[in-house]
């Protein structure tokens, strides 16, 4: 955790609606780092979020926020086991059962933290494609080093979660929104969809390796809780 100076943040966040205003408390418990208000600094990752889905309805908005005074948590490929144990910690819902669900309920012992701690969380995006590869990495079908190596070759790209009441307070809109217009709306479709494709084949090619490195019950024998 890093608390900041002052520093002005550019952020973008793309949508369907053509009237937006993010409000503190609205947002799903549900998504990657939980409630929050989730945006990018990246616009062209936030004109494929607002493409995604079939309606020719698509709007980026900009925001800028002092985070002066603000925690920031950074995460990762160097804590990759706390990214994956905060998905978990708001995502794991259904699937993952029995003895993965033992094995991911002590890998949040372990490695997890309270995100309503922060101001705001930045880290890999894991919408439900790449969202396969760390419920492969919880069930042991693939390794650390895979997961790894997978975050990295899957692109996910980086999101930004205001969090806190304090951050909200801090996020200034800028300008109207930038409408996407139809013929640029198909391209970042398209864009969106073939990153989504390739995730998901990317996933299934790495389940099918042979694994090298440690699986997630080998991590949790080497800490005595498994």
């Amino acid at each position: 955790m890093e608390i900041m100076s002052e520093k002005k943040l550019t952020l973008y966040h793309g949508t369907s609606e053509d009237v937006f205003s993010p409000r503190f408390g609205s947002g799903r418990d549900y998504h990657d780092y939980g409630n929050g208000f989730y945006t990018t600094d990246d616009i062209e990752a936030a004109k494929e979020w607002a493409c995604q889905g079939e309606r020719h309805s698509a709007f980026v908005y900009k925001y800028e926020l002092s985070t002066a005074g603000l925690s920031i948590l950074e995460l990762d490929e160097s804590n990759v086991l706390t990214w994956v144990s905060v998905l978990m910690t708001h995502r794991r819902g259904r699937k993952i059962r029995g003895a993965a669900r033992e094995r991911c309920e002590k890998m949040i012992e372990l490695f997890g933290i309270d995100a309503a701690q922060h101001d705001i969380i930045r880290g890999f995006r894991a919408n439900d494609s790449y969202f396969q590869f760390t419920a492969d990495f919880v069930t042991d079908t693939i390794s650390l080093d895979t997961l790894v190596k997978s975050i990295s070759a899957g692109n996910l790209g980086y999101q930004v979660c205001v969090k806190s009441e304090r951050a909200y307070l801090q996020l200034n809109a800028q300008a109207e929104p930038i409408k996407i217009a139809d013929t640029e709306f198909s391209v970042c479709h398209d864009r969106y969809m073939m990153k989504d494709s390739s995730a998901r084949a990317l996933a299934n090619a790495y389940a099918g390796e042979l694994q090298s490195g440690k699986l997630l019950s080998d991590i949790l024998r080497e800490r005595g809780v498994l």
